[in-house]
């Protein structure tokens, strides 16, 4: 009988590398997994990273995502939330399930679609990754060509924006010029965790209200 990949099981925090996977079997892997598995999952040239995050790791990127489109949807600016995606470019034999990830300035280019690869689509302009249990492997990141990486390890956030294909960190988020969400977005988590969502997220309306 033929081994399927939908046959593993990944205990809480599991972090699972498979070598030697050709491009062929990953696709297959994630044509089985479709869309019922909260995996979050990387190819790179045959190294399959795999990941089973737990409640620890999803808190924070919801509540990021929810404080990025809030801060979009203040500005007026159209955009599309995709949320964890498989962000896939085979003529590099590279993929990656960011944790949040936006169109903004290319929200356009794919609206509608049913699918994205990066072969033909642009690359979000804007991904999220929380880095509390693994590290994030920001060169397969550049090699997608992803122009702003947010990056929070459970106690401080780090915007890194892409220039001449390396990431360097900065100040203020490009879409946000002027907020200091570095500071401001871990001490709303810790706020939530402490008092919860609603507290969390009246102080962060306010916060943009005088601020923006």
């Amino acid at each position: 009988m033929q081994f399927q990949f939908s046959q593993l099981s990944f205990p809480e925090n599991a972090e699972v590398v498979i070598n030697d996977v050709s491009w062929a079997d990953f696709e297959r892997f994630m044509d089985e997994l479709g869309d019922r598995s909260s995996l979050r999952i990387s190819f790179n040239q045959m190294r399959m990273h795999v990941i089973a995050p737990s409640v620890g790791h999803e808190m924070p990127k919801v509540y990021i995502g929810d404080f990025i489109s809030y801060l979009l949807e203040k500005q007026e600016l159209d955009f599309e939330s995709l949320g964890s995606v498989t962000l896939h470019k085979q003529s590099v034999q590279k993929a990656v399930e960011a944790d949040q990830c936006f169109y903004i300035e290319h929200a356009a280019a794919i609206r509608g679609k049913r699918q994205i690869s990066l072969d033909s689509d642009p690359p979000p302009d804007l991904a999220v990754e929380i880095d509390i249990y693994s590290p994030t492997d920001r060169a397969l990141y550049a090699a997608l060509g992803v122009p702003e990486l947010w990056i929070y390890d459970g106690k401080q956030l780090v915007i890194w924006v892409l220039q001449a294909g390396e990431y360097h960190a900065v100040e203020f988020s490009p879409h946000f010029p002027g907020l200091a969400l570095r500071e401001k977005i871990p001490a709303l988590l810790s706020l939530a965790e402490r008092e919860g969502r609603m507290v969390a997220m009246k102080a962060f309306r306010a916060w943009v209200g005088e601020n923006l």
